[in-house]
């Protein structure tokens, strides 16, 4: 996280409240400070509505000798200090906030307090953010739909898999989206602006720290409902997408900067974006209706009715990401194979096979006849709450018609990775089951239209999910007599 990187802020918040925030934690935070005796601030990244970003060396980690040290810590705004109904909010839905393991979401690692500071410690991030990016290609009109769609496709992702969880974000802008030097794209902050909205707390009703009542919301993304203080929705979210989206493909904002209030007075309508395919400006406008009933229903909908037929871009960049993946999950495949092995007969008794195909990066493993029992496996509590968020992240993919690509964001590349936790989990193997079984019926359906190359490269990502499927394997041997 770069210094700046925190711009398009708040553009609404009492000046008055503004400097009293900062001056109170310029005065008891600096470089050099130590929180919880951990904690050791290096430098400041930034700084929001929400609060100041530190980057942080942690001391536990130095000790452990860990290879990176240092963290991102968010001190938190003199609002959240003053109000313990609110803390016990934010600290509700923080811990919500860690469950969000996806590789779309910034890893939010402890949230604690230390004296009057309240703080969040996060991954380190080193890139720039959406904002930066989107300034850079305003002045080119945005860009292609090819070179956006990666981005636009990875932030939904992560909004619909939060969705699941019930978290809605709330307070998504292009600041609250980064993009690594590797070509990651991580969403930032989820759960803290739904906390500040839905504080149980009635006593505090008055002083609540509450972004629509303070108006600390982003008038540019936040929705005509978020105006009207309804209830978190994850249409609210949807609105937001819809409007980075638009600035990524044309270089400015849907309603000029706007908020939906003043849009809907003055019967604004989104320019058309020049060079964007039908479909994908319907969806475009869909999302950005106005109106929450007349918006999106879901991400699943909106990536449903907006994404390319070929969905195998990538964001620039990520080519050895993807490789290094892929790799790291053959070496946890292979790991968890070994553990199930019994020790003295790991060489002995059972042979062990990996093939990689060279597009997607699937693991298959085909054990000798002569192999031993294997061990019933221990799962920790770690592993069982990811798999349970593998799995659902795998039914989000599924839904939405990721099933074999992109190569590290698909169904299948998710339930192997539940299978290379857990070989024996009955829900992965019975959803790569179903890939292989939808891919079946879909290339039935080509070879009845006698297309039969296409139904052929059908089979060949059928058989990706199971190897040895026997319907499938038949009609390949049917398709290529046909061929003769």
């Amino acid at each position: 996280m770069n210094a700046d990187d925190l711009g398009d802020v708040t553009t609404r918040i009492n000046p008055t409240l503004t400097n009293r925030r900062s001056s109170d934690q310029a005065d008891t935070l600096k470089v050099g400070s130590i929180l919880n005796k951990r904690f050791v601030l290096k430098e400041v990244l930034g700084s929001g509505g929400m609060g100041t970003v530190f980057r942080v060396t942690d001391l536990r980690r130095l000790k452990a000798q860990d290879q990176q040290p240092d963290v991102a810590l968010k001190v938190l705004n003199i609002e959240f200090r003053d109000d313990p109904g609110l803390f016990i909010a934010l600290q509700r839905e923080t811990k919500k906030s860690r469950m969000l393991a996806h590789s779309n979401i910034v890893n939010v690692y402890d949230f604690d307090r230390d004296g009057r500071n309240i703080f969040m410690v996060m991954e380190m991030l080193e890139g720039k953010s959406l904002y930066h990016y989107i300034q850079k290609i305003a002045r080119r009109g945005g860009i292609p739909f090819d070179k956006a769609w990666p981005i636009i496709e990875r932030m939904a992702l992560a909004l619909g898999y939060a969705h699941k969880k019930n978290i809605v974000h709330s307070d998504f802008k292009p600041s609250n989206v980064f993009i690594t030097y590797n070509g990651e794209v991580k969403v930032l902050d989820f759960g803290i602006a739904c906390a500040a909205v839905k504080s149980e707390n009635q006593s505090y009703e008055g002083t609540v720290f509450n972004l629509r009542n303070l108006e600390a919301l982003t008038p540019a993304y936040a929705s005509l409902e978020m105006f009207e203080n309804q209830d978190p929705d994850p249409r609210d979210d949807i609105y937001a997408l819809a409007c980075v989206s638009y600035e990524l493909l044309a270089g400015r904002h849907p309603f000029n900067k706007l908020s939906a209030q003043k849009a809907l007075e003055t019967n604004l309508q989104p320019p058309f974006i020049p060079g964007l395919k039908r479909r994908q400006w319907n969806a475009l406008a869909h999302a950005l209706a106005l109106r929450r009933e007349q918006r999106t229903a879901s991400i699943a909908q909106f990536l449903d009715e907006i994404r390319p037929k070929s969905a195998r871009l990538d964001v620039p960049g990520t080519g050895a990401v993807k490789r290094k993946q892929i790799r790291d999950s053959v070496r946890q495949f292979l790991d968890a194979i070994k553990s199930r092995l019994p020790r003295p007969n790991i060489l002995g008794t059972m042979t062990v096979m990996v093939l990689i195909a060279a597009v997607g990066g699937y693991v298959y493993i085909y054990p000798s006849m002569n192999a031993a029992p294997p061990a019933v496996i221990e799962l920790t509590p770690e592993q069982q709450l990811q798999i349970k968020d593998l799995l659902e992240l795998a039914q989000i993919h599924f839904d939405v018609g990721y099933i074999t690509e992109p190569q590290d964001s698909n169904a299948l590349w998710t339930y192997r990775q539940v299978l290379a936790i857990d070989p024996d989990n009955q829900e992965a193997l019975q959803g790569v089951e179903k890939i292989a079984d939808l891919i079946e019926e879909q290339a039935n359906e080509l070879l009845a239209q006698q297309k039969l190359d296409e139904s052929l490269a059908k089979i060949e990502e059928g058989l990706k999910a199971q190897p040895e499927k026997d319907r499938l394997l038949s009609l390949k041997e049917q398709i290529l007599r046909m061929r003769r």
